[in-house]
C-alpha cells in the first residue's frame, strides 16, 4: 500500500496566475480586478469546507473578523460560510468554479483537501488554485473518550486487537483522516474494524465525547478545548516532531512506529479560483500578515495553544502541488478509492 520511505519535496510546478486584469497590480483600492473599479469593492464570501468547531473553523472565526477590520477591507464585509461535505470537496469546488475576482475564497489545508480530490477526482484541477496566503501549521493527534482510560497508543491498539473496541473515527471516508487510519493499519498494525467519518475534526471530537465512537483522529487545534475540559484524552501525536498544542504528547515515532509526517501535518491556507489576479493575493497577504502580528492574535495563540505561522501565496500553492507529487508516491490511491466506497 505504501512506500516505506516517504519522498521529500520534489521540483515544484510553477502555477500560472495573473491573467487578464492581473496586470493592474497594486494594494487595496489601486487598479482593477476583472473590470471592477478596485478590490475589494463588494462583500466577500469566505468558505470553510468543514463543519463548525473544527480547526479551520476555529481559526477562521478568530482571524477573519480582524482581517475584515483591516484597512485593506474597509467598507466591505467578509462573510464566513461553513459548506461541508464530500471530505471538503463540496466547499472547495464552490470556490474553484467561482468567478476569479477575489469575492469567493476558501480556506483548506494541504495535504488534506488534495488527498480528498485524489481519492475522489473532481472536474477541476486543484493544482491550478491561486494561493492567497497561509496562517498556521497544524498537526494531527488521536483522542479517546476518557471512560476507556486509554494509556497511550499501544494500549489503544491492544484494545482494538482484543476486540474491546471496534469503531475508529475521524473526518469523512476518503479524506485525509481515513487515509491516515488505513496507513496506521498497514504500517503500525492498528487493527480497527470499522471507520466512521464525520464532516470535520470538530464533529469527530464531539462524537468521541458523546461516546458514539471510542476514539478519533483530530487536528490538535480542534481537540484543544475538549482536552482542556477533560472531555477527551489525547492519546498520541501522529507527527514525528510532536504537536505544537500538546508538546508533551508522545509521538508515534517516539514509540518506534513508521513515520507518516508526509500526511499528518497540515499547511492552513486561504485560496482563490485559478486565474485570480495578483492584486487580490497582495490585498489578502498584507492584511493577514498584519493581523497575525496583532496583540489580539498573538495573545489568542498563546492562551489557546493554536500556533500561527504566516506563509505567502506562493508557499501555500506549493504545498498543494507538493501533495500531488508526494502522496501518490507513498499511498496506494486505487486501494484507498476501493475502501472509501
Amino acid at each position: 500500500m505504501v512506500r516505506t520511505e516517504p519522498r521529500v519535496t520534489t521540483d515544484r510546478r510553477t502555477v500560472l496566475k495573473g491573467i487578464g486584469a492581473a496586470s493592474a497590480v497594486g494594494l487595496a483600492g489601486v487598479g482593477s480586478v476583472h473590470g471592477q473599479a478596485e478590490y475589494p469593492s463588494d462583500d466577500i464570501r469566505y468558505i470553510i469546507p468543514f463543519g463548525e468547531g473544527g480547526g479551520t473553523d476555529v481559526y477562521g472565526r478568530q482571524m477573519i473578523p480582524l482581517v475584515d477590520e483591516h484597512e485593506n477591507f474597509s467598507g466591505v464585509n467578509i462573510a464566513i460560510e461553513n459548506l461541508e461535505g464530500a471530505a471538503s470537496l463540496r466547499g472547495t469546488g464552490e470556490m474553484m468554479f467561482a468567478e476569479p475576482d477575489g469575492y469567493t475564497v476558501a480556506a483548506f489545508n494541504p495535504p488534506s483537501t488534495p488527498v480528498s480530490e485524489m481519492v475522489n477526482p473532481q472536474p477541476f484541477d486543484l493544482e491550478d488554485v491561486t494561493g492567497l496566503c497561509g496562517y498556521a501549521t497544524t498537526q494531527f493527534i488521536i483522542v479517546a473518550n476518557p471512560a476507556y482510560e486509554i494509556e497511550g497508543y499501544e494500549d489503544l491498539m491492544d484494545r482494538y486487537e482484543d476486540g474491546e473496541l471496534e469503531i475508529f473515527s475521524g473526518k469523512e471516508r476518503g479524506g485525509v483522516d481515513h487515509v491516515m487510519a488505513l496507513l496506521m493499519q498497514e504500517l503500525h498494525g492498528f487493527g480497527w474494524d470499522r471507520y466512521v467519518g464525520y464532516p470535520g475534526s470538530g464533529p469527530a471530537v464531539q462524537a468521541t465525547i458523546a461516546n458514539e465512537v471510542p476514539a478519533a483522529i483530530s487536528t490538535d487545534t480542534a481537540a484543544e478545548a475538549a482536552v482542556e475540559g477533560g472531555d477527551v484524552d489525547p492519546v498520541v501525536s501522529l507527527v514525528g516532531d510532536g504537536s505544537a498544542v500538546f508538546p508533551d504528547l508522545e509521538t508515534v515515532t517516539d514509540l518506534g512506529y513508521e513515520n507518516i509526517d508526509f500526511i499528518s501535518e497540515l499547511t492552513r491556507g486561504i485560496f482563490a479560483p485559478p486565474g485570480t489576479p495578483d492584486q487580490v493575493e497582495e490585498v489578502w497577504s498584507e492584511a493577514v500578515e498584519d493581523v497575525l502580528q496583532t496583540d489580539e492574535m498573538q495573545e489568542w495563540s498563546e492562551e489557546t495553544g493554536n500556533p500561527i505561522d504566516f506563509k505567502t501565496g506562493d508557499e501555500v500553492e506549493a504545498a498543494v502541488v507538493d501533495s500531488y507529487e508526494i502522496i501518490p508516491e507513498n499511498v496506494d490511491l486505487e486501494m484507498i478509492r476501493g475502501e472509501a466506497t
